[in-house]
């Protein structure tokens, strides 16, 4: 049996059925959140091997017991130092490779396993200055961030447009059902037959100078989902013109009033940068019966 105080367990033939994989992705600036912290320290650290709740058999299930209060608060510590020393982040530019090379060192002194990384390209927001949206013509409204409208994450570079004429679209997954958007500010509703980067991504290439997706009824808030496909991989377009979201109220009021122009203020922008992951596979188990 392994010290106690060492945060793996051996691993034998006998409780390691399977090879496991313990991977370490970070894709975005978001901070990661606790539960994605408390799984990045159960099975990226590889204490958790099994995903399967404690047993009363110890000895047959070490990893499960090895599992800790103490441990998790002691890895989340150290991820918390890495942050405040990285102005307050682990995203891909900021703490993610002192985070990353943090798991590294633990893999390597502690897990029975062969540590590896895996370079890739992905892109990162950046949000600079607060954006403005203000409404002219039969009526003048500033709107407020956060409450009437947002920025959508991945929603394009930096722009600064000036009484813009506005059309509304109903279906912004056909061209034919758009039509001419040419220089315009688009109001649009989410349409279940694409997405919402499918449908920002065509009105942009159709001409529209901005996008703004009207929200649900039933949400109270404007939304800050990410406009950008899934599984992006580098080469995969990204957008430039801005994106935003209104409430529906807004949105409705926008759509009442045939004259209305608008002003989008936004300083945010794009970067694609170089990243990686941790993948560190496990030395015991059967390699065709393989768990990431």
């Amino acid at each position: 049996m392994a010290d106690e105080s060492s945060p793996f367990l051996p691993q034998t033939e006998r409780n390691r059925p399977r090879t496991i994989r313990y991977w370490w992705h970070s894709r975005s600036r978001d901070a990661m959140s606790l539960l994605t912290l408390l799984l990045l320290v159960g099975t990226g650290l590889g204490i958790w091997v099994y995903g399967t709740l404690p047993t009363s058999d110890p000895d047959g299930h070490p990893h499960e017991y090895a599992l800790s209060t103490t441990r998790i608060r002691n890895h989340l510590n150290k991820f918390l130092e890495i942050a405040e020393a990285h102005n307050n982040s682990r995203s891909v530019t900021n703490g993610h490779a002192a985070s990353a090379q943090y798991v590294i060192d633990q893999l390597q002194r502690y897990g029975s396993c062969d540590v590896y990384v895996q370079h890739f390209k992905s892109p990162v927001w950046t949000v600079n200055r607060t954006p403005v949206l203000k409404a002219s013509g039969p009526v003048s409204v500033d709107y407020i961030f956060g409450t009437d409208f947002q920025v959508m994450r991945y929603g394009g570079q930096g722009a600064d447009i000036r009484g813009a004429k506005v059309k509304v679209v109903d279906d912004g997954c056909s061209a034919t059902a758009i039509g001419d958007v040419e220089g315009r500010i688009v109001l649009v509703h989410p349409h279940g037959k694409c997405t919402i980067f499918e449908s920002a991504f065509l009105l942009e290439q159709l001409g529209a100078k901005a996008v703004v997706f009207i929200r649900s009824a039933r949400y109270s808030t404007p939304s800050t989902a990410r406009v950008r496909i899934t599984d992006w991989k580098e080469g995969d377009p990204l957008m430039t013109v801005p994106v935003l979201s209104v409430t529906h109220s807004v949105g409705q009021v926008l759509e009442s009033l045939e004259s209305v122009r608008l002003d989008v203020f936004t300083d945010t922008r794009i970067d694609v940068v170089k990243t990686f992951n941790v993948i560190c596979v496990g030395r015991h188990g059967d390699p065709d019966s393989t768990v990431l």
